[in-house]
């Protein structure tokens, strides 16, 4: 029993007292780093040595992986060029050109597709509206069908810096859509019928880079 005292005595003795030593390291905080596999672990041992703890985030997510604004800033910046953008509630798109950057084009479309979704018909309305001509065939599109239009997949097809050789390109993607299309029009372009057998062979091509840029663009020079 009395061995027990001793070595509980002396135990409590020899116990670090912190007030008693003011040079006593105390815990400097805590750091977050990210996760790699082979250097995170080292830099935490020399982070311990000095009174410092961590914790670890992981390096890359999954919507590091999927998300790609860059891209996206990419598209909408792009000028002179032939874009497409599709509906959602239904297979058709529609076909456009312009000079100026894509992304100010995009947003006149869905700001007047947008008023003309909030407008509530009666049923007298609804068959007028059927006879009116809004300035962008999507919007005649909205307001007729009811339908959605699907703009975060909307994409550069093609580019042309030529304005004239532009509005051919258009014309040409216009009658390589077909019935797909909501245009009110074949473009401001005149395209004869007799390059319909050629177009119809590379109708489905609608392939694009991830940054909109078109794969296999329309090769013309006039």
């Amino acid at each position: 029993m009395e061995k027990v005292k001793t070595d509980r005595a002396n135990k409590v003795k020899n116990k670090p007292n912190n007030k008693d030593n003011p040079n006593a390291e105390k815990n400097k905080g805590c750091v977050v780093i990210p996760y790699i596999a082979g250097v995170s672990e080292k830099i935490s041992r020399i982070m311990k040595k000095h009174n410092i703890s961590t914790a670890m985030k992981p390096h890359t997510t999954i919507k590091k992986m999927l998300v790609h604004p860059k891209d996206k800033q990419e598209k909408e910046r792009t000028a002179n060029c032939v874009y497409e953008i599709p509906c959602k509630s239904c297979p058709q798109t529609y076909i456009g050109e312009t000079k100026r950057q894509f992304g100010v084009r995009m947003s006149e479309h869905k700001r007047e597709a947008e008023k003309a979704g909030q407008l509530k018909y009666t049923r007298s309305k609804r068959t007028e509206s059927l006879t009116e001509i809004n300035k962008s065939a999507i919007t005649d599109h909205v307001s007729r069908e009811n339908h959605i239009i699907d703009w975060d997949s909307s994409s550069i097809i093609d580019r042309e810096e030529n304005r004239r050789a532009r509005w051919v390109k258009e014309a040409i993607w216009i009658r390589k859509r077909g019935d797909k299309t909501m245009n009110r029009d074949e473009g401001t372009f005149f395209l004869s019928h007799f390059f319909d057998p050629l177009l119809k062979t590379t109708a489905g091509d609608r392939s694009t880079t991830s940054s909109g840029k078109p794969k296999h663009p329309v090769k013309m020079s006039l």
